[in-house]
This record gives structure tokens, sequence and C-alpha cells, in this order.
């Protein structure tokens, strides 16, 4: 006699009723709009848009201030910001050192204390000599002596302060400071080096203040305009607007183009980047739309699901211009038209739909 066995599954059997249910209700959400019953989707709106054709132009991203900064005093360069580096405003690019300072200050100080003394002798001697001419003991020659020297002393003072406050100045500039928040891109000197005044020390890039310079042919020139609003694709298909900030007006250069700039506040830009500027090509105008999504597209035409009592409609379109997502259509559409956006594929004019929350 043979003896029956229970076998031992791997699947616990505690788990059977949960997956029994997910599976019946996968087959039933499929048999039930196959059969019939309402098919879910999810829709938008028909707008109505200001829109106009564009043509995708290649630019490129630049910082709007790269500066070579230079020297302004002589010595030796001790240190210095490293390439790469994000300095803020104020901060130190690079140090000098002027290893005669301490002597020349000493000497331009000295100066000026010896001005200073010959300066206060002489105009005490210039007021004695007053009292003396009104008592007819000196004549007015010898008044006049000293009022020369003591007009001359006074110049003279004043000359070796200007001198001192010159070199005084010179030595803050022994630290160059950076103009404005920036990353170092290129150093011209080493340190150990002697730098005199003029010569090139760094050169530096003005972070977060970009703009897109695109050279635009020549018949666009009327949609140029300060102030409008275009827009730019990067090169991971993100479009970001941008506004015209200046613009040349002379068609330049064997192509005849416009150089166009554009500021932009997106942070995620890097300077030197390659984008694509959608530059409109005529006026705006009009448009009915709907989003790219809504659209089903056969060898035998173009159309759109719209909702109606819960029910699909299908409108025949054509296509036109298209702005982001969005796409101008003509058909018999108006705004405020609920349109399906997903699940439209496979569905039938006149069957009944399920409207899901976004």
């Amino acid at each position: 006699m043979f003896k029956l066995e229970k076998i031992k599954h791997p699947l616990k059997l505690n788990r059977i009723p949960g997956i029994a249910i997910s599976l019946l209700l996968l087959f039933s959400m499929n048999s039930f709009a196959q059969f019939g019953g309402p098919t879910a989707v999810k829709v938008s709106q028909v707008e109505e848009l200001m829109m106009s054709p564009v043509r995708n132009i290649p630019a490129n991203v630049q910082a709007k201030f790269i500066s070579t900064i230079k020297a302004e005093s002589r010595g030796v360069l001790t240190r210095m910001a490293e390439i790469g580096g994000l300095l803020k405003q104020g901060e130190v690019l690079a140090e000098l050192t002027d290893t005669q300072s301490q002597l020349r200050e000493q000497e331009l100080q000295d100066a000026v204390n010896s001005a200073r003394a010959k300066y206060t002798f002489l105009k005490s001697e210039n007021t004695r000599f007053k009292d003396m001419l009104v008592n007819n003991l000196i004549s007015q020659s010898q008044l006049d002596q000293s009022k020369s020297d003591y007009i001359s002393a006074q110049s003279d003072l004043a000359q070796s302060i200007s001198r001192y406050n010159q070199y005084k100045d010179q030595i803050t500039k022994l630290n160059i400071l950076a103009p404005f928040d920036g990353h170092v891109m290129q150093q011209f000197a080493q340190p150990g080096q002697l730098l005199s005044s003029g010569d090139n020390v760094i050169e530096f890039m003005q972070a977060g203040n970009l703009e897109v310079v695109v050279n635009v042919p020549f018949k666009y020139k009327a949609q140029i305009n300060n102030g409008a609003v275009w827009q730019v694709k990067t090169s991971d298909d993100r479009i970001i607007d941008a506004t015209i900030s200046r613009f040349i007006p002379a068609a330049t250069g064997n192509s005849r183009t416009i150089e166009v700039y554009l500021t932009v506040a997106d942070t995620s830009l890097w300077s030197g980047e390659s984008v694509n500027v959608l530059v409109p090509i005529q006026a705006k105008t009009k448009v009915i739309a709907v989003p790219r999504d809504a659209l089903v597209i056969r060898k035998n035409g173009t159309f759109i699901y719209k909702v109606v009592e819960n029910k699909s409609h299908k409108v025949d379109v054509i296509t036109g211009i298209a702005q982001e997502d969005m796409i101008a259509v003509k058909g018999l559409l108006s705004p405020g038209d609920v349109v399906i956006v997903r699940g439209n594929e496979r569905l039938r004019p006149q069957q009944d739909v399920k409207i899901l929350e976004n």
C-alpha cells in the first residue's frame, strides 16, 4: 500500500491569502476594463496660451566677469590662493612681502617729523618777527623772509606727509584682495617670485553671475528686446528661463549674426557649458494648447481623447508650434476642456473612463 504524505511547500501557508488577493485584484482590474468597466486615466486641461515658433540655436554659458588681478606694489610673492579655490569678496588672493618696508617706512616717518619740527619753529619765528616789527626791532624785509621760510616749511611738511601716506597705501596693497566672490582660474606667478607693480598675479572668475551668449541670425532682429524672456535648453534637457540683458545692435562676422547676452539665475550651470537657446522667430500669437502626452499619433492622423460625462470622445487635431511640454493644436477643443494624458493609447471612442487623482 502507498502511504500518502503532506507535501512541504517552501511557501508559507499564511502568505497564500495575501498573494492570492493581489493576483485576484490585478486580474480583476484588467478584466474589468476589458469587459466594459471604466478605464483608469489621468487628465489635464486645454489651455489658451501666447506662443511663438522657436529655433534651437547653440550657445555658451560664461561668467559675466573674469578679471586678471595685477600686483599694485613691488614685493616678493609669499602666498597665493590655489587654482579652483572659492574666495569671498575681501579675502586674500595673494600676499607679497617688501623686505625693505620697515626701513623705508621709518625713513619717511623721520622725514615727516623733521619737516614738522622745522614748520613749528618757523611758524613761531614768524609770529615773533611780527611783534619785533611793531617795536621797530627788525626791518620789513626780515619779516618777509621769515614769512617765506614759514610758508616753504608748511609746503615741505605737506609733501612729507603725502609721501608717507602713499607708501602706507602701497604697504596695504601687498595683500591682494578678492574684488568679488569668485574662483581662481589661473596663477601667473609662483611663491618666491619678485613682482613689480602691474605684473599679472591671478585670473579670477566671478561666482554665480552667469550669462548665456548666443549669436542670433539677423533676420530675427525684431524679436530681440532688452528684458525679453527666452528659454534655454541645458545639456540634461532641462528648460530654464533667461532674460535678455544686452545685445550688440549690429550684424557681425561672416554669418551676419547679432550677439545677444541673456542673464540666468540657475546656479547649476557652469561657465563654458554648451546650451541651446530657443529663439522666437516671430511674434507670439494666441493658440489652443494641450500637453504633448495628450496626443495619440497614428498613421492615418493625430487625435486626442476628450472626457465628456466620464466617456472618451475622439477629437482629430492638427499640431502646431510647441513650447516646453505644451503643443498648439487645431480641432474641436476649447480652453478648459479635459483631455486624457495617461491611459489614452488603448482607449476606444465612447469608452467609460475613471479619472485618477494626480
